[in-house]
């Protein structure tokens, strides 16, 4: 893929988000409460060839009186669909995720906000916390799918924490050229606001920065408008169904 560098300037801001699609905005710094939530998280059952820790809450959102409420929603298993997602592992597979042990509200309100969604709407909020270790043994794959959409309306991928890593740079592609429009190695507290609808997204792999051991802790936020919604029996019938399809094509 041919790249081409944008400065930072140019695409931070909710405005970059509003004319381009894509746009890298300043997040709320967490808690040390939160924070720690990261060191307590199972290991990803459905990537055994990598190391990767997991949790994952699913929400129903709305804004009223200037504030958004979010109530938590009862706990399935997470499916995305192989029309989207490209891997044996993931595409199409009812995932077991244990659900977060944090309150990601702030987090949430202030993605919602820079993304000027209308607060006249109700929201689907999928709220990923990922913690991503390269070691000897194990290859610090931060994207195993490759390059690809969510599946989702937003999709938001937020860095809460890197230590002793190299790599990670977050790539945003436009699916029909595969030329990277933007890539910048996030920090602690940064997101990109991506329309999943639009572009393609990935992240190049970590590597410890010295020593033997790193990681890499992310929260990815996929966003639906309610009437959208990727949650539920409805959506885990269509996207298994896409399985079905892609695999009788195969």
């Amino acid at each position: 893929m041919e790249a081409r560098y944008a400065e930072r300037a140019v695409v931070t801001g909710t405005g970059h988000f509003r004319t381009r699609g894509y746009a890298v905005v300043d997040t709320p710094p967490l808690s040390g409460h939160v924070l720690a939530s990261f060191d307590s998280m199972p290991r990803d059952g459905h990537s055994q060839s990598r190391l990767r820790h997991i949790r994952l809450s699913q929400f129903f959102g709305y804004r009223e009186e200037g504030q958004w409420i979010f109530a938590l929603l009862p706990k399935r298993k997470y499916i995305q669909s192989a029309e989207y997602i490209r891997l044996a592992e993931a595409g199409g597979v009812m995932r077991h995720r244990e659900q977060l042990e944090c309150d990601p509200s702030p987090l949430i309100a202030s993605v919602l906000d820079a993304l000027q969604v209308d607060a006249s709407d109700s929201f689907h909020i999928n709220v990923n916390q990922i913690r991503v270790i390269a070691n000897a043994e194990f290859k610090g794959v931060t994207v195993p799918e490759g390059p690809h959409r969510d599946g989702h309306e937003y999709s938001v991928i937020v860095v809460a924490g890197r230590h002793n890593v190299a790599g990670g740079e977050t790539q945003v592609i436009d699916p029909v050229s595969n030329e990277i429009v933007h890539r910048q190695t996030l920090g602690e507290n940064q997101a990109v606001l991506i329309d999943d609808e639009r572009y393609i997204h990935y992240a190049t792999d970590i590597v410890p920065a010295q020593g033997a051991v790193g990681h890499r802790d992310i929260w990815v936020i996929e966003i639906n408008r309610w009437h959208k919604r990727a949650y539920g029996p409805s959506h885990e019938r269509r996207a298994s169904e896409a399985k079905l399809t892609a695999e009788a094509a195969a």
